[in-house]
């Protein structure tokens, strides 16, 4: 079979991760083709199999005049003649949906972040009207599946994990981790969690608080500085060996405001972190049991959050049994589970 797979960019960022996935997967039994709108070297391993396109100008597609868009996605569509389209993020999902309707192809649309987030009127209205022209979309959440009513053909597959498990909590260092580029700070909730931490830190002096992602935004650094935090607030920018890092932390914590399907939450869980989470929208009451495997807080709820991590630094029995929970649950997001039902709903599609 012929696969097209457009998305966004192939470097940093969860919604890049599982398109790598996918791509990797796929070309193992499909010719597969992946046309991305970005110059920037993929950040995940791609099999040598899998076909590169860009479509670009300056390696921006931004800047590219609207019609000027769609005119270069469909003469892609055409040289490539696919049996099948996959489309990954709603900004490049509407733009491959308008350059789809002449040619006809089979079509699954993937949204990797709620559909429930906040999105511009030029986006969220032929979004709307759009996504029904899909022969399937793919969403991350049963909250987002039965938020979305205005769907007609639709889907939930979860995120797979990609670590294997470790299950292993002894020696590990006292430290917290939050992973996620400090350029979106605020959807990360990042703010939340450094109010969370201050209020605890002086009291734990041998615990520190680690951010992993991208650091070209000071704005979580200054905050840090302010609160005086320096000393236990590291940013260690980004990293390629994340499983091996969380294999020594005691905590994970997602302080997020919104999420898709938290895929750092996922690696935390399968590399035995004890994790806290904000109850936000969506994925993670879908991914933790709470008490079980995780705690959840109550959703922007700073006093809730820094009583869920005053818990578990006070309680190493505590965190030992959701360590060993969070492995667990972890396996209902095998990679190869995850991958099964994508080979279901494509082999479904074409048939339709």
């Amino acid at each position: 079979m012929n696969i097209l797979l457009f998305v966004d960019k192939l470097f940093g960022g969860g919604a890049e991760r599982i398109a790598s996935i996918l791509l990797n997967h796929l070309c193992e039994n499909h010719n597969v083709t992946a046309v991305i709108f970005n110059d920037k070297q993929p950040t995940y391993p791609l099999n040598t199999k899998i076909k590169i396109q860009k479509i670009t100008v300056d390696g921006k597609i931004r800047i590219l005049h609207p019609i000027e868009r769609i005119n270069k996605i469909q003469k892609t569509i055409q040289d490539v003649a696919p049996d099948l389209i996959i489309s990954f993020l709603v900004e490049v999902n509407n733009y491959i949906l308008i350059s789809n309707i002449f040619q006809r192809k089979k079509i699954i649309v993937s949204e990797r972040t709620t559909i429930q987030r906040h999105q511009t009127l030029g986006i969220a209205i032929p979004r709307r009207f759009l996504y029904n022209m899909a022969n399937i979309v793919v969403l991350t959440s049963y909250d987002d599946f039965h938020h979305s009513k205005w769907l007609k053909n639709k889907i939930v597959i979860h995120n797979p994990t990609i670590f294997e498990s470790f299950s292993n909590y002894n020696n590990r260092d006292k430290s917290i981790v939050a992973i996620g580029s400090q350029n979106r700070w605020y959807v990360k909730g990042f703010d939340l969690l450094i109010q969370a931490w201050a209020k605890i830190a002086i009291s734990h002096p041998n615990w520190s608080l680690l951010f992993i992602g991208a650091t070209n935004n000071d704005h979580i650094s200054k905050m840090a500085q302010s609160f005086g935090l320096e000393k236990q607030i590291e940013f260690l920018g980004w990293k390629d060996n994340i499983d091996k890092i969380l294999r020594t932390k005691s905590i994970y914590v997602l302080s997020s405001r919104n999420e898709g399907f938290p895929n750092s939450l996922l690696d935390a869980m399968s590399q035995g972190c004890a994790c806290v989470a904000f109850n936000c929208k969506t994925g993670p009451n879908e991914i933790i049991t709470d008490g079980k495997s995780g705690l959840l807080a109550n959703n922007g709820d700073v006093n809730d959050l820094t009583a869920k991590l005053q818990m578990l630094i006070d309680d190493e029995n505590l965190r030992q049994r959701l360590s060993a929970g969070a492995v667990e649950e972890a396996k209902r997001f095998d990679k190869e589970l995850i991958m099964k039902q994508w080979n279901k709903l494509i082999r479904l599609t074409i048939s339709c």
